[in-house]
């Protein structure tokens, strides 16, 4: 697939009106998508490029003027060159990962060598680009355009192929937002949520890296990202000793420092938590949303018992302990079972008396 730079100089000096500021957020989105665009033809690509091109292009779409009335094929081309670096990089891994397999010294080349240069983007990079996925589903072309691509099945494949605390959190916020459904109906106005097709592009993603990862369970790296996320914060909240707020956060910023870099996340302000746990409170968030944008009873429950067919039982029980019960992470996790409850009394009325007891 290729990409060609969009030229602006035309439609800019042919126009004989006024500027609108809308026009002109359009024309600045499209030069930063051009500029993101030209990192990628060298070989190799310059990461330190790259990640500065992406690092603008996500500042100017989280901003609050990117909520105005934008042209659509721009937020469009955005959303392309996006979908094709979170493609080429999942490739690549999935390269590297054969190689591993198969004992092979080399990484696997494909013969155009489309994908090899992709192979060694540092993480940080792919951060930001699935920084700007979840900017995009919240603009105008929203999650219709975003669910239509292969971005949601990249994302579900980025959490078998990756281990960093950051990628993970804004793999499980993004997917999360294309779950969760929103005021904006679609285009055609057929009355539709326009967030039914991002569940359902999400839930054909997870099938499509059941099949790719060879998994038992098509939310096995969802569940063991979750499970592994709330094992290492457990460890830290058993170690840790009660501190006053200040002291805890200077502490736990003192500890992120020397644990991960947060120097290569520019957006990423120094938590009062520590990175695992925020990964763990996002994947839990992923895995309510999952069940909430089904709009029945039995659906919930179905839903509820594939997710609870996977390490993520094990992960719940360990968040009843009690270190969890001051963690946002707990809190999600009785959202988890009030839900729960509250259909099982829907699907059988006379099972109230016995779960209230409990």
């Amino acid at each position: 697939m290729s990409y060609s730079i969009v030229s602006l100089t035309d439609s800019i000096a042919s126009s004989t009106q006024t500027l609108e500021l809308d026009s002109l957020r359009a024309h600045h989105t499209q030069a930063l998508v051009n500029i993101v665009s030209s990192c990628l033809y060298p070989t190799p690509i310059d990461a330190a490029a790259l990640k500065r091109s992406l690092i603008e292009l996500r500042r100017h779409l989280e901003s609050p003027l990117s909520c105005a009335q934008s042209h659509p094929a721009t937020e469009t081309n955005a959303v392309e060159i996006i979908e094709h670096i979170m493609l080429c990089w999942v490739c690549a891994r999935a390269a590297q990962a054969d190689a591993q397999n198969y004992s092979m010294k080399n990484i696997v080349k494909t013969n155009d060598g489309r994908f090899d240069k992709y192979a060694d983007l540092p993480e940080q990079i792919i951060s930001e680009a699935i920084q700007c996925t979840s900017y995009l589903a919240t603009m105008s072309v929203g999650i219709a355009a975003v669910a239509k691509t292969s971005l949601p099945t990249s994302l579900s494949l980025a959490l078998g192929f990756s281990h960093c605390p950051m990628v993970l959190t804004y793999t499980f916020r993004t997917l999360t937002k294309l779950c969760t459904k929103h005021s904006v109906k679609r285009a055609k106005a057929d009355g539709r949520w326009e967030s039914e097709m991002g569940i359902y592009s999400v839930l054909d993603a997870f099938t499509s890296a059941q099949s790719a990862l060879g998994l038992r369970n098509r939310f096995d790296s969802l569940a063991h990202a979750a499970f592994s996320f709330a094992t290492d914060s457990l460890t830290h909240l058993a170690a840790d000793p009660p501190h006053s707020d200040s002291d805890s956060i200077c502490a736990e910023t003192t500890r992120e420092e020397k644990r991960f870099d947060l120097s290569l996340f520019p957006s990423v302000k120094l938590p009062s938590v520590r990175v695992e746990e925020r990964a763990l409170i996002s994947a839990l968030s992923l895995v309510n949303a999952l069940i909430n944008a089904h709009d029945t009873v039995e659906a919930r429950l179905r839903m509820r018992r594939e997710l609870l067919d996977t390490p993520l039982y094990q992960c719940m029980k360990l968040l009843e302990v009690p270190e969890f019960e001051p963690t946002l992470a707990y809190y999600e996790a009785r959202r988890f079972r009030r839900a729960y409850a509250s259909d099982i009394k829907a699907c059988d009325p006379q099972t109230s008396s016995t779960i209230a007891s409990t």
